[in-house]
């Protein structure tokens, strides 16, 4: 398996009347996060970042002026030192209490799964 950096990319479209329950899920995946990498002796042994998202869903995003579709999109975004460390990360994940709501959350609303992707640009 290939040692390059590797992501976790999801995206959600969730309808705003359920957006308050699904961001609490996904805090308290943002809180495991915080305490499992907190023991990266270096700090990014395994993960190098990781920030999540959250936006109106606009009628035409080159227009917002057009109004909101009243819906939340959301975005998980994480970037790890290798293939291994996603595949760590997923499977201490799973061992989580809110993981079948974060599956739920998934199977409902993802719109984008994306897990092991490569970065092929980047700029900083």
């Amino acid at each position: 398996m290939s040692q390059e950096i590797r992501c976790i990319n999801l995206g959600y479209v969730v309808p705003k009347e359920n957006a308050e329950e699904v961001e609490g899920i996904f805090k308290k995946h943002a809180s495991w996060m915080e305490k499992f990498y907190s023991e990266d002796s270096n700090g990014q042994k395994h993960l190098l970042n990781s920030y999540f998202t959250k936006a109106p869903e606009f009628v035409d995003p080159t227009d917002p002026s057009k109004g909101e579709t009243g819906n939340i999109v959301f975005t998980i975004n994480e970037r790890f030192t290798s293939l291994q460390s996603v595949q760590r990360h997923i499977e201490n994940a799973m061992k989580n209490n809110y993981f079948e709501e974060f599956g739920n959350i998934l199977h409902n609303y993802g719109k984008v799964i994306s897990p092991g992707g490569i970065i092929y640009h980047s700029i900083r």
